[in-house]
C-alpha cells in the first residue's frame, strides 16, 4: 500500500474495491478511526440507496442470450501462461483506481443527497450539476474536516477542490444549527493567514451544499461559528477543520 494515505480507501472499501492486503490492514485501522468509520458507514448507507432505487428485474431474455454467447465464444486454453504484471506501473495504476472509486463515490454522494434527505427543488439540480464539474476534473483534491468537539462540532464535512476550476464542493451532513444570528463560515488557511470564504450557512436540515468560488491554494480548511453577516477574522472557535 506503498504511497497510499489509509484514509483514502474508505469508499475503495466500501466498493469492495481493495486487494487483499490493503483490506487487511483497513480493516485493521478503520473501527477505531473518527475519520474513516463514519465515512464507510456513509459510503455504503448512500450505495444500498442508489442499488435500490435503479434495481431493476432482469428481461427474461437475459438467460438465454447469455447461453448462445456462451456456445460461440472461443474458451481460453488452460495452457496459456498466466498475463505479465508490470510491477513498475501496476502501483500508479492502484493510486489510480483509488482515487478514481473515492471520486465516483464523492459524485454518488452528490447525486442521491438530495433525494435522501427529501429535498427534490431546482436549486438541487442546479448544485448538483455544479459539484459535478468541479468534482470531475482530475486535479481535485477531497478534504474531510474533522470536528474538534467545540461548540456545534457534531457531523461531518467534506470539503473538495480544484485548482483549475477554481472552486470548492462542501458538503456537510448531521450539522447542529449554529444558533439565533450565527452561521458557518469557511475558511481559506494558508502560509499568509485565514481569509474568508463566506460561506454562511445555516445548515438548513443539518446539511450544507454549496459550491463555491475561490482563490489562491489553501493548506488547510477550516469552519467557525460567526454571525449571519459575516467577518473578515475569526472570532469563534474553530468547529471544523482539515489539511489539504
Amino acid at each position: 500500500m506503498s504511497g497510499i494515505d489509509i484514509h483514502q480507501l474508505a469508499a475503495a472499501y466500501a466498493l469492495d474495491a481493495v486487494d487483499e492486503r490493503e483490506r487487511a490492514e483497513f480493516e485493521a485501522h478503520y473501527p477505531t478511526c473518527p475519520i474513516c468509520r463514519p465515512e464507510v458507514a456513509g459510503f455504503r448507507e448512500t450505495l444500498s440507496q442508489v442499488a435500490a432505487s435503479v434495481a431493476v428485474p432482469p428481461p427474461t431474455s437475459l438467460k438465454a442470450s447469455v447461453m448462445a454467447e456462451i456456445d460461440t465464444t472461443r474458451q481460453l486454453s488452460p495452457l496459456l501462461p498466466d498475463s505479465v504484471v508490470n510491477l513498475a506501473t501496476h502501483g500508479k495504476r492502484r493510486q489510480t483506481t483509488t482515487r478514481a472509486l473515492t471520486i465516483a463515490a464523492a459524485l454518488v454522494l452528490i447525486a442521491t443527497g438530495a433525494f435522501i434527505v427529501g429535498r427534490r427543488s431546482s436549486g438541487d439540480s442546479d448544485y448538483t450539476a455544479a459539484a459535478a464539474a468541479v468534482i470531475g476534473r482530475p486535479d481535485t483534491r477531497i478534504t474531510t474536516l474533522d470536528g474538534t468537539g467545540r461548540g456545534s462540532g457534531a457531523g461531518s464535512v467534506r470539503v473538495v477542490w480544484s485548482p483549475s476550476a477554481g472552486r470548492i464542493v462542501v458538503m456537510g451532513d448531521g450539522l447542529a444549527d449554529p444558533g439565533q444570528g450565527k452561521a458557518y463560515e469557511l475558511w481559506l488557511l494558508d502560509d499568509s493567514g485565514a481569509h474568508a470564504v463566506r460561506l454562511l450557512d445555516k445548515a438548513k436540515d443539518h446539511q450544507v451544499r454549496r459550491v463555491i468560488p475561490i482563490k489562491g491554494s489553501p493548506t488547510k480548511w477550516a469552519i467557525t461559528v460567526e454571525p449571519e453577516g459575516g467577518v473578515d477574522v475569526p472570532t469563534g472557535p474553530i468547529i471544523y477543520a482539515g489539511a489539504v
